[in-house]
């Protein structure tokens, strides 16, 4: 019951579900690791599985009371204001709480998590996670839509891989289809398209599309002054080398593997000329 009623809590107060529970998960650590205790908790006992206690939490979180106005920021935050070593226990990328889509299971999502224009969501594109699905099978989700054979080791054809997932899903994530309804059905995709719009695109079209649009992003966050090649993700959440992967995706997408910015000649190819007096 305490799930329902922690569910309906964070609903109503606009609270994100996951940050909430990464939050509540960074300080129960913190306070079974004694870095705080119950006079700096208002009397809680936040250990595992004590429901009540961590729903009082939550509710002190919405109204910014006591140690939830330390906590209400998210992790990131609340481990500045503690010290004492507590990051050891905030599990985040650039300040956004991970969720429970681990890398180590999907190897790709280490990179998706530090490196996608919005780091640390599990709803970015992610190549291990998109193979569970219909999507990547033999004239699976999509007609005409294939992965280069070698995609499951490491190479050429796997940074391919997750360029094609990356631009296709940037496509997707634009046109409003929600994500599970790809899981587990043949989707008319091009059909779609064609019956609402009107437009007459292929596969490849729809991959130079989200190409188009995952370099905006990119561009964008380059230009708010974000370092993203330099984010690193706390050791215990990943178990592969992010980075490697990540600089073979950024040579298939036509960026610097060793910053992440679009060269001039990538955006121009793209159309997108007009953001090139913003990053460089």
């Amino acid at each position: 019951m305490s799930l329902f009623t922690l569910n309906d809590l964070c609903n109503r107060a606009g609270m994100d579900t996951i940050s909430a529970g990464g939050t509540i998960a960074f300080a129960i650590e913190c306070y079974e690791t004694g870095i705080i205790n119950k006079e700096d908790t208002n009397g809680l006992e936040l250990t595992w599985g004590n429901s009540s206690a961590i729903v009082e939490l939550v509710r002190k979180m919405i109204n910014r009371e006591g140690i939830g106005d330390i906590l209400a920021d998210g992790c990131k935050i609340a481990a500045e204001k503690i010290g004492k070593g507590s990051d050891k226990y905030a599990i985040h990328s650039m300040g956004q709480e991970l969720g429970m889509h681990s890398p180590k299971l999907y190897k790709n999502m280490g990179a998706s998590y530090a490196f996608d224009p919005t780091p640390g969501r599990h709803t970015s594109a992610s190549l291990d996670v998109a193979i569970e699905g219909p999507m990547m099978e033999p004239n699976g989700l999509f007609e005409g839509f294939e992965l280069p054979k070698k995609f499951e080791s490491p190479g050429e054809d796997r940074s391919m891989a997750e360029k094609l997932v990356s631009c296709i899903w940037q496509s997707l994530e634009s046109l409003g289809i929600c994500q599970f309804v790809l899981y587990f059905l043949k989707y008319p995709l091009l059909q779609l398209i064609k019956a609402v719009v009107g437009w007459d695109l292929t596969i490849d079209d729809l991959v130079k599309i989200g190409l188009r649009i995952q370099t905006l992003r990119q561009a964008y966050t380059i230009r708010e002054g974000v370092d993203i090649i330099s984010n690193k993700l706390p050791e215990r959440a990943v178990g592969v080398d992010y980075l490697a992967d990540y600089k073979g995706y950024c040579k298939k997408m036509g960026w610097n593997p060793g910053n992440g910015y679009p060269p001039k000649e990538t955006l121009k190819d793209l159309n997108l000329d007009f953001v090139i007096k913003d990053i460089y």
